[in-house]
């Protein structure tokens, strides 16, 4: 094997091998990282993490004078935020029980755990699971005994599962919660302290997911797989060079129709499917299962495009039609192609609809925060799709248009008709409506791409073409989009409406009200038994509700959920607990008419009722008994909402505008649009649905029932949306392009990287290159610097507004405490009466201002606030937030704003002192900011969505700027290298014309100046080789005239001799004489001949002929002469060409009696004569002897004139034949072996006849 093949199939071996040392490591991280987890790495990590926490704690405490420092509140402001970033908290109390310092609000020691003794104890709390380190000390200055106590979280639980902030997850690694879990007895994994004393135990999940790999093992997988398909692409393309394009199409094909299978059956191979994007819920075509998530259309679309563009490459742009699509099947190929083009249309239509219709992907692209990574994906997926259908029907108009060629209205009538009568077949879909379109563009894209010479192949670079169809797709994309996205909008309006009319409709309460009456105590105490056998409680539970809850059955899905006095569950079909369920019905749940039930809504366009009834007897309670009933129009499987907090209710892009009528009265609406305070008769709609078009809104009026109508209005924003959905294409499609060409750069370049040209860039891309960076680079600068410039300004302009909020309610309160001792007995909590007051008016404040209030005393500690849930629920702890309290209490500032963390939720707040008339605090003020994030991240949408339209449309001026620019650049210097490529010493070159005073311009000047100096130096050469030729030719002239003359002088001579002597035989030998004298005049003549052919050669009359009519002469000609052998091996069919016939049998007559001369020496003269067509349409002639050769010394001057390696000639026979060649558009060379002969070549072009190719085969 050479060194080359090893070279070139090193890398993609290379390739191979790494992917498989990556699949196989990914499989060992995979043990060692597996999903049933090792118990002992686990324990491990959570000791490590304690023990740290252990270590710092001691640290802390055996810091006396620190910890003296604390107790007296006087520690540094360092030693303050060292200790506040602690990951555990951190409590100092005095021997009363008094808490002198505190380091974080996540948790609060109960009085239990003060009054413990010194050790390390494991507790469950409200908000997680801690570890509790507790000990007690004497500081030696002071005499005085604290105790400090260390809280260190391992578990932070909540009871809020589909919360979008209060997510389960150990301390120590959030994702060991998938693992892992805190046991309730013991295990052989228990969690010890440094002293080796146990803590708890820990257990492994008992359903892990399925199918999930680490995430060092995904990744392994995934370039596993990316370095897989760079392998099988290197080796499509040596099929290709080697067996041709279709077997290497045909390759590629098969063996990405074998991935995909793969990836289809085996999807654990690589452990895609453990991945997000590959959830269904996310998008699923279930009528395609190439497309049954968004990751499957990704690989789907990605495999397709890499196909498609492979087969444009390797055929070319102008590749020739197979021999199936030629002569008469050429139109039935068009006609087989135009269908497979209308077919494609469709379903290409089809998957964008589906892409936006069957997903819960947000094409909101007025908001930008409402969009994720989903939509990216789907942007590119759409430009993935857009890219593999205008390839593949570049590859199908190949067909089409030569089956058409002449008659392209047959074209569009034939594309028209086939259209319609598919759509007919299906005229029972309802998607016919949508494809009717869809065949009218499709009927504009194809006058397109046969207009294209006209609209896009007149200019001069590629990036005209590229912005044209990127544009042009780019606007179709977006109607699609557009009118989905008003579908998707108008039922989601829709479920809203209905969702509003069952929200104040008390036709389902009644019915519940009417079922849960025969569910009382009684009926459940003398039953409550049977749901601890599993038989029963199934029967049981069927039973209630088939027969008890009958009215609503078809109506409501409905669930039932019983606990023990203890509050565990009694075999539940769900593992929800207690205390998920009791939030739901107590804090998150809004009471209705009925008593014991409640509603919550779980999104936009669902909602759900809930019912609790404790079970009592003579002893106490037995037990609590849930009904969860879920409308089946709105099922869903997401059964508990988000977090009750305000966020989501002031949420302006999820709250509808809206309004309800009941008896044609406006009984509640929002205050964002200005409704009718009540209705006409023509205002009530006729039909169930109605919408009505505004010029700023657009209305959808349900008519709910004879005396109700609700109105959902919506903004409208088409032209906005529409401008920012085509710039969002528009960069999808710049980038896919973008990508494209680094991949197909890195493919190209991968054998010989150090081939690429990394600074040999032409002036085009200089010049597109540099407007693409500054129009991305003005981009990113100016949007982050705008962005930041909008958050520090929402935040001033938060916290001015929350101070002037503070500001006034601080008055107010401060007002209550100069007119009484109410405002101040409420917060030191010396009297119940003045408690519920203050209450009453914290809530009354919280209201009118609508925000929420907390009350501390001077102390620290809460007294009243307006969501007490928080606290309640262990949210949050009682005492007040330690930065706030420090700035408040130790430096005495008269507010301080700070930014908080409940969980994973970040918001603003405020913290202000209440003082009396002494100017003495009694209270601090808190007001929690929860909807800062929401306004600027709309303030942020609104301006990202303006900056990227504008920098789309700049983007898209910038390129044509660019076409224009470097059309003009590039022309002038396409001009002069023309110019530069046309100069000829034979004849008169013209200067450049050029007007303009610039660059370019002193380049035009200095290019004439050349020519000029070209041309006088073309002259005086031209005189010196005139003259040098004339010389020349005397001298040859006078030697070949001078060779006959001398003999004809010597025997004139003689003859005079012999006449002046009186011989007798002068008669004979004047005779002699008069011969002699005949021969050379013949010969002068033949010099002349020879000459004044030489200076006539360029005189020629070209004329189409067969060159082997004059061959087929010559070899008559020698076929005489027995020592002559003369072989002829002409090719197929004739050699037609354009040239002077008469010069062409001079050439070949001086060639094959040169040959033979050569030969004159041996017995026998051998000559061939081989013919052979090259593949660029030239016929080569080899003539060869087998004489002695051409010695090396004279090879470099054969065709020179007058050079001859011959006794006897001019030596103008090969000069005049390189000449006749050349004229002909031709060459001649010549190749010889000493002792063997000599081959000279002669290569003609040839005429191309109708019906053939170049190389003279048939097409």
């Amino acid at each position: 094997m050479s060194s080359w093949s090893v070279n070139s199939r090193l890398p993609k071996r290379t390739l191979l091998f790494t992917a498989g040392a990556l699949l196989l490591l990914s499989f060992l991280t995979s043990l060692y990282f597996h999903e049933q987890p090792s118990l002992e790495r686990e324990q491990r990590h959570i000791e490590d993490y304690l023990h740290d926490a252990e270590a710092d704690f001691a640290g802390v405490i055996n810091d006396r004078g620190l910890v003296q420092r604390l107790a007296l509140q006087q520690e540094t402001g360092a030693e303050f935020n060292s200790l506040q970033r602690k990951n555990y908290g951190l409590y100092l109390y005095d021997a009363a029980g008094s808490l002198l310092y505190w380091n974080n609000q996540r948790s609060l020691p109960s009085q239990n755990d003060i009054q413990r003794h010194d050790g390390h104890y494991a507790e469950s709390l409200p908000n997680g699971f801690y570890v509790i380190l507790k000990r007690s000390f004497a500081i030696p200055a002071s005499n005085r005994r604290l105790t400090a106590i260390a809280m260190v979280p391992v578990l932070y639980t909540f009871d809020y599962q589909h919360s979008s902030y209060l997510k389960t997850s150990f301390a120590h690694d959030g994702d060991a919660v998938r693992k892992i879990r805190i046991a309730a007895t013991r295990t052989p994994y228990a969690i010890r302290d440094r002293s080796t004393g146990t803590l708890f135990h820990i257990e492994a999940k008992p359903h892990p997911p399925d199918g999930r790999v680490d995430a060092v093992s995904a990744i392994l997988r995934i370039l596993a797989f990316l370095l897989l398909l760079a392998y099988i692409h290197f080796l499509a393309e040596d099929v290709t060079r080697k067996r041709g394009p279709v077997r290497g199409i045909a390759f590629l094909l098969v063996v990405l129709v074998a991935v995909r299978v793969l990836l289809l059956f085996l999807p654990q191979l690589f452990s895609f499917r453990q991945f997000t994007l590959f959830d269904p819920s996310v998008y699923s075509n279930y009528h395609n299962p190439l497309f049954r998530s968004l990751g499957d259309l990704l690989i789907s679309t990605l495999f397709a495009c890499w196909l498609i563009v492979f087969t444009w490459s390797q055929m070319g742009p102008q590749g020739r039609l197979p021999m199936l699509a030629q002569g008469r099947n050429k139109l039935w190929a068009g006609i087989a192609a135009l269908f497979v083009l209308m077919f494609t249309t469709f379903q290409f239509a089809n998957v964008v609809r589906s892409l936006v219709a069957d997903s819960s992907i947000s094409f909101n692209v007025t908001y930008f925060f409402s969009l994720d990574v989903f939509t990216v994906v789907g942007f590119i997926e759409l430009a993935l799709l857009t890219v593999s259908y205008y390839y593949f029907t570049r590859v199908l108009f190949r067909f089409i248009f030569p089956a058409f060629s002449g008659r392209m209205l047959f074209l569009y009538f034939g594309l028209s008709v086939m259209g319609l009568l598919f759509l007919t077949l299906r005229s029972g879909n309802a998607i016919v409506l949508f494809h009717l379109p869809v065949l009218l563009w499709l009927l504009c894209y194809t006058l397109l791409v046969s207009r294209e010479q006209f609209l896009v192949n007149r200019f001069r670079i590629t990036m005209a073409g590229v912005l044209f169809w990127i544009f042009v797709f780019s606007i179709s994309l977006a109607i699609i989009i557009l009118g989905e996205n008003r579908e998707k909008e108008l039922r989601m309006r829709k479920a809203i409406a209905e969702k509003y009319h069952e929200l104040t409709e008390p036709t389902g309460e009644r019915t519940l009200s009417i079922a849960l009456a025969y569910l009382d105590n009684d009926f459940l105490k003398a039953n409550f038994r049977r749901f601890y056998r599993p038989a029963e409680s199934n029967l049981l539970r069927d039973s209630i509700i088939s027969e008890n809850i009958t009215g609503y059955l078809n109506k409501y899905q409905t669930r039932i959920f019983v606990f023990d006095a203890a509050n565990s569950p009694v075999n539940n079909p769900d593992p929800v607990t207690y205390g998920e369920l009791n939030n739901l019905f107590t804090v998150q749940s809004k009471p209705t008419g009925v008593p014991d039930l409640s509603y919550y809504e779980t999104s936009f366009d669902q909602y759900t009722y809930i019912t609790k009834r404790t079970v009592t007897d003579s002893l106490g309670q037995v037990g609590t008994f849930f009904i969860v009933s879920t409308p089946r129009k709105y099922n869903s499987e997401a059964l508990y909402p988000e977090l009750f907090r305000r966020i989501n209710e002031s949420d302006e892009e999820r709250s509808p505008i809206y309004a309800i009528y009941k008896n044609r009265l406006l009984v509640g609406s929002s205050s964002k649009y200005s409704f009718k305070i009540n209705l006409t008769g023509r205002d009530v709609p006729l039909t169930e649905f109605e919408r009505r078009i505004t010029p700023d809104y657009d209305e959808l009026w349900y008519r709910a029932s004879g005396s109700k109508v609700v109105v959902i209005a919506k903004k409208r924003d088409t032209l906005i949306e529409s401008i920012t959905l085509f710039s969002w294409l528009f960069c999808a499609f710049l980038l896919l392009v973008g990508v494209l060409r680094i991949v197909t750069m890195l493919l190209r370049y991968g054998d010989n990287w150090r081939a690429f040209p990394f600074w040999q860039l032409n002036i085009r891309t200089q010049v597109h290159g540099t407007i693409i960076f500054i129009s991305i680079f003005s981009f990113l600068v100016i949007g982050v610097a705008t962005i930041s410039f909008f958050i520090a300004r929402y935040q001033r302009n938060n916290i001015d507004r929350l101070s002037r909020t503070a500001g006034i309610v601080v008055r107010e309160m401060q007002q209550r405490v100069l007119t009484g001792t109410t405002f101040m007995d409420g917060v030191q909590g010396t009297d119940s009466t003045g408690f519920q007051g203050l209450q009453h008016l914290i809530n009354e404040i919280a209201e009118i201002h609508n925000v929420d209030v907390n009350l501390y005393d001077p102390k620290g500690d809460l007294r009243v606030s307006s969501e007490p849930e928080v606290y309640k629920r262990g949210l949050l702890s009682t005492r007040m937030h330690p930065e706030a309290f420090y700035h408040l209490s130790r430096l005495r500032e008269v507010q301080y704003v700070q930014e908080e963390r409940l969980s994973s939720l970040h918001y603003l707040s405020i913290y202000a002192a209440i003082r009396n008339e002494k100017g003495e605090v009694y209270a601090y003020l808190n007001i929690p900011y929860f909807l800062s994030q929401i306004d600027v991240n709309q303030e942020i949408s609104n301006f990202l969505v303006t900056i990227i339209n504008l920098n789309a449309f700049i983007f898209l001026i910038a390129g044509i700027i660019a076409v224009i620019i470097t059309n003009r650049i590039t022309r002038s210097f396409s001009l002069i290298g023309e110019k530069m490529r046309d100069i000829s010493l034979g004849r008169r070159n013209e200067e450049i014309d050029w007007n303009r005073n610039d660059e370019i311009g002193d380049l035009v000047q200095q290019y004439n100046k050349m020519v000029r100096q070209l041309e006088e130096s073309a002259d005086a050469l031209a005189r010196s080789e005139r003259e040098g030729a004339w010389r020349e030719m005397a001298r040859q002239v006078a030697h070949e005239i001078k060779n006959p003359l001398t003999p004809m002088k010597l025997s004139i001579q003689y003859l005079q001799r012999a006449v002046a002597t009186r011989q007798p035989n002068v008669e004979a030998l004047t005779t002699s004489v008069a011969k002699t004298l005949i021969e050379q005049i013949d010969h002068l003549a033949k010099i002349s001949s020879d000459f004044a052919r030489f200076a006539n050669i360029g005189n020629r009359n070209p004329e189409e002929f067969d060159l082997h009519e004059v061959l087929m002469g010559l070899q008559d000609l020698h076929a005489t002469n027995p020592k002559i052998s003369l072989a002829w091996n002409r090719v197929e069919g004739p050699a037609r060409i354009l040239a002077d016939k008469t010069h062409m049998n001079r050439l070949f007559t001086n060639l094959l009696t040169n040959a033979v001369e050569a030969c004159s020496a041996q017995e026998r003269c051998l000559i061939e004569v081989n013919e052979l067509r090259t593949k660029a349409g030239f016929i080569r002639v080899e003539l060869r002897d087998n004489g002695e050769g051409i010695p090396e010394e004279m090879q470099g001057r054969i065709f020179t004139p007058n050079f001859t390696t011959k006794s006897s000639g001019t030596g103008l026979g090969l000069a005049m034949s390189k000449s006749i060649v050349e004229q002909a558009g031709g060459r001649i060379w010549f190749e010889t072996e000493r002792g063997k002969g000599s081959s000279f070549f002669v290569e003609l072009p040839l005429l191309q006849a109708p019906g053939e190719g170049s190389d003279g085969s048939a097409l």
